[in-house]
Protein backbone atom coordinates (compact mmCIF):
# COMPACT_ATOMS: atom_id res chain seq x y z
CA UNK A 1 0.00 0.00 0.00
CA UNK A 2 1.43 3.50 -0.88
CA UNK A 3 2.64 5.61 2.06
CA UNK A 4 -0.04 8.25 3.13
CA UNK A 5 1.61 11.49 2.49
CA UNK A 6 1.35 14.85 4.43
CA UNK A 7 -0.84 16.50 2.28
CA UNK A 8 -3.36 13.66 1.83
CA UNK A 9 -3.54 13.35 4.98
CA UNK A 10 -4.35 17.38 5.13
CA UNK A 11 -7.15 16.59 2.16
CA UNK A 12 -8.32 13.34 3.96
CA UNK A 13 -9.15 15.29 7.06
CA UNK A 14 -10.66 18.50 5.81
CA UNK A 15 -13.14 15.47 4.02
CA UNK A 16 -13.97 13.38 6.76
CA UNK A 17 -13.44 15.64 10.06
CA UNK A 18 -16.43 16.96 11.79
CA UNK A 19 -16.56 20.24 12.63
CA UNK A 20 -18.36 22.57 15.61
CA UNK A 21 -20.33 25.42 15.51
CA UNK A 22 -19.70 28.00 18.05
CA UNK A 23 -21.53 30.45 19.71
CA UNK A 24 -19.97 32.71 21.72
CA UNK A 25 -21.42 35.09 24.03
CA UNK A 26 -20.64 38.99 22.42
CA UNK A 27 -20.64 38.12 19.07
CA UNK A 28 -22.37 36.06 16.57
CA UNK A 29 -20.13 33.01 15.52
CA UNK A 30 -19.91 29.71 13.52
CA UNK A 31 -16.38 28.38 13.51
CA UNK A 32 -14.86 25.07 12.20
CA UNK A 33 -12.38 23.77 15.42
CA UNK A 34 -9.80 21.07 13.86
CA UNK A 35 -9.41 17.96 16.21
CA UNK A 36 -6.18 15.84 16.29
CA UNK A 37 -6.34 13.45 12.76
CA UNK A 38 -6.61 9.97 14.17
CA UNK A 39 -6.15 8.14 10.43
CA UNK A 40 -6.96 9.07 7.04
CA UNK A 41 -8.38 7.15 4.26
CA UNK A 42 -6.22 6.86 1.03
CA UNK A 43 -9.09 5.83 -0.92
CA UNK A 44 -10.83 9.27 0.35
CA UNK A 45 -7.60 11.45 0.44
CA UNK A 46 -7.30 14.29 -2.56
CA UNK A 47 -4.99 16.70 -3.47
CA UNK A 48 -6.53 20.42 -3.67
CA UNK A 49 -7.19 21.55 -6.65
CA UNK A 50 -5.47 23.07 -9.50
CA UNK A 51 -7.68 26.25 -9.70
CA UNK A 52 -6.79 26.41 -6.09
CA UNK A 53 -3.22 26.43 -6.63
CA UNK A 54 -3.50 28.44 -9.93
CA UNK A 55 -4.95 31.53 -7.28
CA UNK A 56 -2.30 30.92 -4.87
CA UNK A 57 0.48 31.00 -7.33
CA UNK A 58 -0.77 34.59 -8.45
CA UNK A 59 -1.04 36.29 -5.03
CA UNK A 60 2.28 34.79 -3.94
CA UNK A 61 4.46 34.62 -7.19
CA UNK A 62 8.25 33.73 -6.54
CA UNK A 63 7.59 33.26 -2.51
CA UNK A 64 4.87 29.91 -2.54
CA UNK A 65 7.05 28.29 -0.02
CA UNK A 66 7.15 31.12 2.66
CA UNK A 67 4.05 31.40 5.18
CA UNK A 68 2.63 34.64 4.48
CA UNK A 69 -0.47 37.28 4.99
CA UNK A 70 -1.03 39.38 1.89
CA UNK A 71 -3.70 42.31 1.87
CA UNK A 72 -6.00 41.54 -1.71
CA UNK A 73 -6.82 44.86 -3.09
CA UNK A 74 -10.37 44.98 -4.65
CA UNK A 75 -12.32 47.41 -7.19
CA UNK A 76 -14.93 49.55 -6.82
CA UNK A 77 -16.96 46.88 -7.33
CA UNK A 78 -15.46 44.98 -4.72
CA UNK A 79 -14.27 42.12 -6.92
CA UNK A 80 -10.45 41.32 -7.15
CA UNK A 81 -10.14 39.57 -10.21
CA UNK A 82 -8.25 36.32 -9.71
CA UNK A 83 -10.58 34.17 -9.32
CA UNK A 84 -14.43 34.23 -10.54
CA UNK A 85 -15.56 32.14 -8.42
CA UNK A 86 -13.88 34.27 -5.79
CA UNK A 87 -15.58 37.34 -6.43
CA UNK A 88 -19.13 35.65 -6.79
CA UNK A 89 -19.17 33.93 -3.78
CA UNK A 90 -17.93 37.18 -1.86
CA UNK A 91 -21.00 38.84 -3.77
CA UNK A 92 -23.58 36.48 -2.72
CA UNK A 93 -22.16 36.49 1.15
CA UNK A 94 -22.33 40.40 1.01
CA UNK A 95 -26.27 40.33 -0.60
CA UNK A 96 -27.26 37.59 1.95
CA UNK A 97 -25.77 39.93 4.92
CA UNK A 98 -27.84 42.59 3.43
CA UNK A 99 -31.00 40.81 2.82
CA UNK A 100 -30.76 38.81 5.57
CA UNK A 101 -31.30 35.62 2.97
CA UNK A 102 -30.44 32.66 5.71
CA UNK A 103 -31.43 30.21 2.58
CA UNK A 104 -28.54 31.69 0.36
CA UNK A 105 -26.30 32.20 3.19
CA UNK A 106 -26.56 28.63 4.30
CA UNK A 107 -24.84 26.24 1.54
CA UNK A 108 -21.56 28.93 1.63
CA UNK A 109 -20.68 27.02 4.72
CA UNK A 110 -18.44 24.19 4.77
CA UNK A 111 -20.55 21.14 4.61
CA UNK A 112 -19.09 19.87 7.99
CA UNK A 113 -19.89 22.77 10.38
CA UNK A 114 -23.97 21.82 9.68
CA UNK A 115 -25.15 24.82 9.94
CA UNK A 116 -28.81 25.07 10.70
CA UNK A 117 -31.34 27.20 8.96
CA UNK A 118 -33.11 28.30 11.78
CA UNK A 119 -29.51 29.42 13.38
CA UNK A 120 -29.12 31.45 10.66
CA UNK A 121 -32.03 33.20 10.87
CA UNK A 122 -31.57 33.92 14.14
CA UNK A 123 -27.81 34.90 13.70
CA UNK A 124 -28.87 37.72 10.43
CA UNK A 125 -31.41 39.09 12.73
CA UNK A 126 -29.38 39.81 15.79
CA UNK A 127 -26.95 41.58 13.11
CA UNK A 128 -29.99 43.35 11.97
CA UNK A 129 -31.65 44.59 15.38
CA UNK A 130 -27.67 45.37 16.88
CA UNK A 131 -26.59 47.42 13.86
CA UNK A 132 -30.29 48.57 12.71
CA UNK A 133 -31.45 47.54 9.44
CA UNK A 134 -30.83 48.78 6.26
CA UNK A 135 -27.65 47.40 6.61
CA UNK A 136 -25.11 48.78 4.06
CA UNK A 137 -22.15 45.62 3.42
CA UNK A 138 -19.07 46.27 2.28
CA UNK A 139 -14.98 44.91 1.92
CA UNK A 140 -13.45 46.20 4.63
CA UNK A 141 -10.49 44.08 4.51
CA UNK A 142 -9.63 41.12 2.55
CA UNK A 143 -6.01 38.88 3.09
CA UNK A 144 -5.29 35.55 1.11
CA UNK A 145 -3.39 33.34 3.55
CA UNK A 146 -0.11 30.92 2.29
CA UNK A 147 0.18 28.44 5.13
CA UNK A 148 1.92 26.60 2.50
CA UNK A 149 1.33 23.22 4.43
CA UNK A 150 -2.11 23.68 5.81
CA UNK A 151 -1.08 25.00 9.01
CA UNK A 152 -3.23 26.71 11.51
CA UNK A 153 -0.22 28.55 13.18
CA UNK A 154 -1.12 32.31 13.25
CA UNK A 155 -0.07 34.82 10.30
CA UNK A 156 0.29 38.27 10.76
CA UNK A 157 -1.15 40.55 8.49
CA UNK A 158 1.77 43.72 9.25
CA UNK A 159 0.16 46.04 7.64
CA UNK A 160 -3.13 45.86 9.33
CA UNK A 161 -1.56 44.53 12.89
CA UNK A 162 -3.59 42.25 13.15
CA UNK A 163 -2.96 38.26 13.18
CA UNK A 164 -5.55 35.84 11.32
CA UNK A 165 -5.71 32.23 12.42
CA UNK A 166 -6.36 29.31 9.49
CA UNK A 167 -7.85 26.76 9.39
CA UNK A 168 -5.74 23.09 9.53
CA UNK A 169 -5.56 21.70 6.31
CA UNK A 170 -5.64 24.28 3.66
CA UNK A 171 -2.32 25.92 1.96
CA UNK A 172 -4.28 29.01 0.81
CA UNK A 173 -7.70 30.25 2.25
CA UNK A 174 -8.70 34.22 2.45
CA UNK A 175 -9.79 35.80 5.66
CA UNK A 176 -12.90 38.54 4.97
CA UNK A 177 -12.86 41.32 6.75
CA UNK A 178 -16.49 43.30 5.85
CA UNK A 179 -18.15 46.14 7.53
CA UNK A 180 -21.73 46.63 8.31
CA UNK A 181 -23.27 49.97 8.27
CA UNK A 182 -26.59 50.17 10.48
CA UNK A 183 -28.78 53.09 11.00
CA UNK A 184 -27.74 52.88 14.79
CA UNK A 185 -23.68 51.39 15.07
CA UNK A 186 -21.42 50.30 12.64
CA UNK A 187 -20.40 46.20 12.63
CA UNK A 188 -17.94 44.21 11.45
CA UNK A 189 -18.03 40.88 10.62
CA UNK A 190 -14.90 38.72 10.06
CA UNK A 191 -14.91 35.46 7.82
CA UNK A 192 -12.53 32.65 6.49
CA UNK A 193 -13.08 31.17 2.51
CA UNK A 194 -11.76 27.60 2.25
CA UNK A 195 -11.20 25.42 -0.98
CA UNK A 196 -12.90 22.58 -1.12
CA UNK A 197 -12.25 20.82 -4.30
CA UNK A 198 -13.68 23.25 -7.04
CA UNK A 199 -15.53 25.35 -4.53
CA UNK A 200 -15.35 27.95 -2.38
CA UNK A 201 -16.93 27.55 1.53
CA UNK A 202 -16.91 29.55 4.54
CA UNK A 203 -14.80 28.11 7.26
CA UNK A 204 -15.99 31.00 9.61
CA UNK A 205 -18.79 33.62 10.08
CA UNK A 206 -17.84 36.08 13.51
CA UNK A 207 -19.58 39.31 13.75
CA UNK A 208 -18.67 41.77 16.36
CA UNK A 209 -19.90 45.55 17.41
CA UNK A 210 -17.60 47.60 16.19
CA UNK A 211 -19.07 50.86 17.73
CA UNK A 212 -20.96 51.78 20.29
CA UNK A 213 -23.71 54.58 21.35
CA UNK A 214 -21.65 56.16 18.56
CA UNK A 215 -17.92 55.46 19.70
CA UNK A 216 -15.47 53.35 18.33
CA UNK A 217 -12.73 51.32 20.32
CA UNK A 218 -10.53 53.99 19.73
CA UNK A 219 -12.63 56.32 20.86
CA UNK A 220 -13.67 54.61 24.19
CA UNK A 221 -9.79 54.18 25.13
CA UNK A 222 -9.74 58.37 24.22
CA UNK A 223 -12.29 58.72 27.16
CA UNK A 224 -10.70 56.03 29.09
CA UNK A 225 -7.40 57.89 29.08
CA UNK A 226 -8.96 61.57 29.77
CA UNK A 227 -10.56 59.47 33.11
CA UNK A 228 -7.44 58.54 34.33
CA UNK A 229 -5.93 62.06 33.76
CA UNK A 230 -9.54 63.14 36.30
CA UNK A 231 -7.93 60.52 38.66
CA UNK A 232 -11.01 58.37 37.71
CA UNK A 233 -9.41 55.15 37.60
CA UNK A 234 -12.90 53.33 38.23
CA UNK A 235 -14.50 54.69 35.03
CA UNK A 236 -11.62 54.63 33.21
CA UNK A 237 -10.91 50.52 33.49
CA UNK A 238 -14.72 50.65 32.52
CA UNK A 239 -14.12 52.57 29.44
CA UNK A 240 -11.01 50.24 28.76
CA UNK A 241 -13.50 47.20 29.10
CA UNK A 242 -15.87 48.33 26.69
CA UNK A 243 -13.28 48.93 24.31
CA UNK A 244 -12.26 45.38 25.18
CA UNK A 245 -15.11 43.92 24.17
CA UNK A 246 -16.02 45.88 20.80
CA UNK A 247 -12.39 44.67 20.20
CA UNK A 248 -13.72 40.55 20.58
CA UNK A 249 -13.29 38.98 17.08
CA UNK A 250 -13.97 35.73 17.60
CA UNK A 251 -10.67 32.77 17.50
CA UNK A 252 -9.53 33.37 13.81
CA UNK A 253 -8.29 37.12 13.74
CA UNK A 254 -6.95 39.23 16.34
CA UNK A 255 -5.84 42.42 16.51
CA UNK A 256 -2.60 43.65 18.39
CA UNK A 257 -4.61 46.79 19.72
CA UNK A 258 -6.55 44.29 21.99
CA UNK A 259 -3.82 43.42 24.17
CA UNK A 260 -2.75 46.68 24.66
CA UNK A 261 -5.92 47.44 25.62
CA UNK A 262 -6.28 44.81 28.29
CA UNK A 263 -3.21 44.89 29.43
CA UNK A 264 -3.91 48.82 30.95
CA UNK A 265 -7.69 47.67 31.45
CA UNK A 266 -5.47 44.96 34.06
CA UNK A 267 -3.21 47.97 35.68
CA UNK A 268 -6.33 49.83 37.10
CA UNK A 269 -8.58 47.01 38.17
CA UNK A 270 -8.85 43.30 37.81
CA UNK A 271 -12.15 41.88 37.47
CA UNK A 272 -11.64 40.39 41.18
CA UNK A 273 -10.72 43.76 42.71
CA UNK A 274 -13.35 45.58 40.43
CA UNK A 275 -16.18 43.34 42.16
CA UNK A 276 -14.25 44.13 45.42
CA UNK A 277 -14.77 47.40 45.09
CA UNK A 278 -18.69 47.70 43.77
CA UNK A 279 -19.10 45.37 46.94
CA UNK A 280 -16.99 47.74 49.75
CA UNK A 281 -19.27 50.71 48.12
CA UNK A 282 -22.95 48.30 49.01
CA UNK A 283 -21.92 46.96 52.07
CA UNK A 284 -25.79 46.57 53.00
CA UNK A 285 -25.81 44.16 49.45
CA UNK A 286 -24.95 40.61 49.15
CA UNK A 287 -22.75 40.88 46.16
CA UNK A 288 -22.15 37.91 43.54
CA UNK A 289 -20.76 39.41 40.59
CA UNK A 290 -19.93 42.74 39.48
CA UNK A 291 -18.70 44.13 36.09
CA UNK A 292 -18.76 46.31 33.40
CA UNK A 293 -21.93 46.30 30.24
CA UNK A 294 -22.89 48.36 27.29
CA UNK A 295 -26.02 50.56 27.94
CA UNK A 296 -27.97 52.49 25.99
CA UNK A 297 -25.99 56.00 25.01
CA UNK A 298 -22.96 54.39 27.12
CA UNK A 299 -21.22 52.44 29.32
CA UNK A 300 -22.69 50.83 33.16
CA UNK A 301 -22.13 48.50 35.96
CA UNK A 302 -24.12 45.16 36.49
CA UNK A 303 -24.51 44.04 39.78
CA UNK A 304 -25.67 40.50 40.21
CA UNK A 305 -26.97 39.79 44.23
CA UNK A 306 -27.97 37.10 46.88
CA UNK A 307 -31.49 37.37 48.02
CA UNK A 308 -32.65 34.93 51.37
CA UNK A 309 -35.78 34.63 49.10
CA UNK A 310 -37.42 35.32 46.20
CA UNK A 311 -38.47 39.54 45.95
CA UNK A 312 -41.42 41.39 44.42
CA UNK A 313 -40.77 43.20 41.63
CA UNK A 314 -41.57 46.27 43.41
CA UNK A 315 -38.77 45.36 46.52
CA UNK A 316 -36.46 44.69 43.59
CA UNK A 317 -36.77 48.32 42.48
CA UNK A 318 -36.40 49.80 45.45
CA UNK A 319 -33.17 48.20 46.21
CA UNK A 320 -31.81 48.96 42.72
CA UNK A 321 -32.70 52.65 42.92
CA UNK A 322 -30.64 52.41 46.57
CA UNK A 323 -28.05 50.87 44.78
CA UNK A 324 -28.11 53.74 42.09
CA UNK A 325 -28.03 56.84 44.33
CA UNK A 326 -25.03 54.84 46.37
CA UNK A 327 -22.98 54.93 42.85
CA UNK A 328 -24.36 57.98 41.62
CA UNK A 329 -22.81 59.67 44.73
CA UNK A 330 -18.97 58.23 43.83
CA UNK A 331 -17.39 61.21 41.10
CA UNK A 332 -15.91 58.03 38.97
CA UNK A 333 -19.29 57.55 37.63
CA UNK A 334 -20.34 61.00 36.65
CA UNK A 335 -19.64 59.70 32.83
CA UNK A 336 -21.70 56.10 33.05
CA UNK A 337 -25.23 55.91 32.24
CA UNK A 338 -26.47 53.34 34.69
CA UNK A 339 -26.53 50.21 36.81
CA UNK A 340 -28.48 46.86 36.34
CA UNK A 341 -29.23 44.80 39.24
CA UNK A 342 -29.90 41.25 39.22
CA UNK A 343 -30.98 39.31 41.99
CA UNK A 344 -30.48 35.55 42.99
CA UNK A 345 -32.20 32.73 44.18
CA UNK A 346 -30.29 30.62 47.35
CA UNK A 347 -27.79 28.09 45.50
CA UNK A 348 -28.03 30.52 42.33
CA UNK A 349 -24.29 30.91 41.85
CA UNK A 350 -23.17 34.55 41.02
CA UNK A 351 -21.79 34.03 37.17
CA UNK A 352 -24.80 33.41 36.02
CA UNK A 353 -28.34 34.94 35.29
CA UNK A 354 -30.90 34.07 38.26
CA UNK A 355 -34.23 33.09 37.69
CA UNK A 356 -36.07 36.30 39.20
CA UNK A 357 -34.19 38.32 36.12
CA UNK A 358 -32.74 42.10 36.27
CA UNK A 359 -34.00 45.94 35.75
CA UNK A 360 -31.59 48.45 34.56
CA UNK A 361 -31.67 52.13 36.68
CA UNK A 362 -29.72 55.37 35.07
CA UNK A 363 -27.81 57.35 36.95
CA UNK A 364 -29.73 60.67 35.97
CA UNK A 365 -32.72 59.44 37.66
CA UNK A 366 -30.68 59.19 41.48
Amino acid sequence: MKALTKKDAVAAWRRNKPLKALYLVSIVAFSMRALPVKAANPAKAASESPPTEQVRSKIFQGSEGTPACRTIKTDPRGQIGLDPRIDQFIADLIRAIRTKDALLLQPMFHPRLNTGLFALKEALAKIDATFGGPLDVSIYRLWALNTVDGSAKGLECVDDKVTVYPHYGYSLEFGLWLQVMGQKEIGRIFTTIVPVEDKWYLGSFQSQQWTHAGKDPSAWIEDAVKDISKGHKESAYVKFDIASKLLESGTNLKAAIADDVAKDRDALFTKKSFGELIHKLLPNEDVAYAATMLVTDGAGVFVRMHSPGEISLVDMKVRCRKIANTLAKQPWTSSLVGVRCAYLMPGEKGEFDGGMGSLFVPFKDS
